[in-house]
């Protein structure tokens, strides 16, 4: 197998897949200040980066006030669910529940869209591309966090 930069590759995709993968979380490099997820949509395998060591520069740690908490939570490697909560730069708090990636419904009997903190009917949309290649990142409880790269 050979290696490809882009994360969408769908031979490497296929190589994860069969091998039972389904979701890769990796660490240093820098996502800003929350983490970056591109969604299982793309290839089947979801791809969480989680580095928030640049966050904000401005700071005297480089992190800030920014948190990240990643978490997957679910019955068994099959059947979980990605949610990622903490705070921006700004102070801001995030709480995203990311779709199952066997798209049954929630984990604890509940559909995705009546988790508490999750924009109701959005779920599906955090870690995709938009037409106009900004990024859907995260999500507070009114707007959407955008990035480009």
């Amino acid at each position: 197998l050979r290696a490809s930069p882009d994360p969408r590759d769908p031979v490497v995709a296929k190589w994860l897949l069969g091998s039972g993968i389904r979701r890769v979380v990796v660490g240093h490099k820098p996502t800003g200040d929350c983490p970056a997820v591109l969604s299982s949509s793309y290839s089947g395998v979801e791809i969480v980066s989680c580095d928030t060591s640049f966050s904000d520069t401005r700071s005297e740690n480089n992190r800030g006030c920014a948190l990240a908490v990643v978490e997957i939570v679910g019955a068994h490697a099959k059947q979980n669910r990605l949610i990622l909560s903490g705070s921006f730069s700004s102070g801001a708090e995030y709480n995203c529940h990311f779709p199952s990636l066997n798209g049954d419904e929630g984990t604890n009997g509940t559909s995705p869209n009546h988790i508490e903190g999750t924009r109701i009917g959005t779920e599906w949309l955090l870690g995709t591309q938009v037409d106009d290649g900004w990024w859907i990142k995260a999500a507070t409880s009114s707007e959407f966090q955008l990035c480009r790269g």
